[in-house]
């Protein structure tokens, strides 16, 4: 409470679609909205390509900017980004800042905003997933130059912030390397399942037929899952490979039952997401796997729902990885989880008990695939896993954390 009302405060976010920053962000909003009043001001938005939680029209939505292009010629797609949050965030200042009465800030993804808003004296916290400028290479000179004013853009801006937060220890360590100039308090605030999900999950019951989810695949299967968006940076092609390597690592029979759902998020605007989503499918043909990998584009919620219900076990193939949810979430639907031994999973899998750290090859991980299928231990697995995510990764604990932070911030 601040002057007797409730506090009010703003997310600054590029784009409300569908990932797993998205869903963070979300989570937040929803941990702090029964306390707090919360605005979402962002340069895109699409209720046809979004969470369900911005559906019910809880959350006022502000979209600016959205008529600048989002890259040139499918290049400058940083470069875009930054003047369309520039122009977002001057444009709420002269025109909505005044009437909205914000008294926190929290800024994701695009710091660019945040001296902006300190040169109104304004609180704000900035969440780093992690640093966008390890997120590309700089393999040519051109690319070099294009990148270095972004660069230190991002490094000047994000020293601004009153607090930073990220989402794991090891992003923790990449962010001090990373910035060393920058000495700000840092915080790491692990992400939980969405508040949803975690009842829908506690409350189902496992008697959904995976046939009646999935089209083409037998009751009787061994069904592994993957979730995660279309995109080269989740090595989705190494779960791919690693079914190949499967074949040849267990017996015929059980080879019979097993099948991959590949479900991942699917923008169309994106040329990448078009262009990887079609080498995936090139590779599983290549590789005489198209009647053993089943690929859905964007599911729904419900569908993700039934799939971590009706499903074996999730292959997390992305390394480095910043956090990742997915991981809790299939732990939470006590599905063990074979993940690359690199980045978030290692704070959130416990090898050996919830699931398995594999190299970050494919062989390494069909061996545990072939491991898990050849002990049949993946009921107890799942159930260490639930035990894991409500001792150290729950709702109640990501959600009481956030909202003293928030409050210790509007408070000084």
């Amino acid at each position: 409470m601040k002057n007797g009302r409730k506090s009010k405060i703003a997310f600054i976010h590029p784009d409300l679609g569908i990932g797993g920053a998205e869903r963070l962000i979300i989570d937040m909003a929803n941990a702090l909205l029964e306390k707090n009043e919360v605005i979402f001001v962002t340069n895109h938005f699409d209720q046809k390509h979004c969470f369900d939680d911005f559906r019910d029209k809880k959350y006022e939505i502000l979209v600016l900017g959205d008529w600048i292009p989002r890259s040139i010629l499918g290049k400058c797609q940083a470069l875009c980004a930054y003047i369309r949050m520039i122009y977002l965030i001057i444009t709420y200042s002269l025109i909505y800042k005044k009437q909205q009465n914000v008294d926190l800030y929290i800024v994701d993804l695009i710091p660019i905003s945040i001296p902006f808003l300190k040169l109104a004296k304004e609180r704000v916290i900035y969440y780093c997933h992690h640093p966008d400028l390890l997120s590309t290479t700089r393999d040519t000179i051109l690319k070099k130059i294009y990148r270095k004013p972004i660069d230190w853009l991002e490094c000047k801006a994000t020293k601004y912030s009153d607090i930073t937060l990220v989402n794991s220890e090891y992003t923790a360590s990449v962010f001090r390397e990373t910035f060393p100039e920058i000495e700000i308090k840092i915080e790491v605030l692990y992400p939980t399942i969405s508040l949803s999900l975690f009842e829908q999950l506690s409350l189902s019951k496992r008697d959904i037929k995976i046939n009646s989810v999935v089209d083409n695949v037998p009751n009787n299967s061994l069904v592994f899952l993957s979730i995660n968006r279309f995109h080269p940076a989740k090595r989705l092609e190494m779960a791919i490979e690693a079914m190949y390597h499967l074949k040849t690592r267990i017996e015929k029979s059980k080879w019979e039952q097993v099948y991959f759902i590949i479900a991942g998020g699917y923008d169309s605007r994106s040329s990448i997401n078009a262009s990887y989503f079609s080498e995936l499918q090139k590779l599983a043909s290549k590789l005489d796997l198209e009647k053993k990998i089943i690929f859905l584009k964007s599911p729904s919620d419900d569908v993700k729902l039934q799939l971590l219900l009706t499903c074996h076990c999730l292959i997390y193939t992305p390394v480095k990885e910043h956090f990742g949810i997915v991981p809790l979430e299939a732990m939470m639907a006590k599905l063990p989880v074979i993940a690359c031994n690199s980045g978030g999973p290692r704070e959130t899998v416990s090898h050996g008990q919830t699931g398995y750290l594999c190299e970050t090859n494919s062989e390494s991980l069909a061996e545990f695939v072939s491991k898990i299928i050849h002990d049949n231990n993946f009921q107890q697995m799942g159930e260490k896993g639930r035990e894991r995510l409500l001792d150290s990764f729950s709702n109640e604990m990501f959600s009481n954390k956030l909202n003293q932070i928030v409050g210790d911030a509007i408070e000084c």
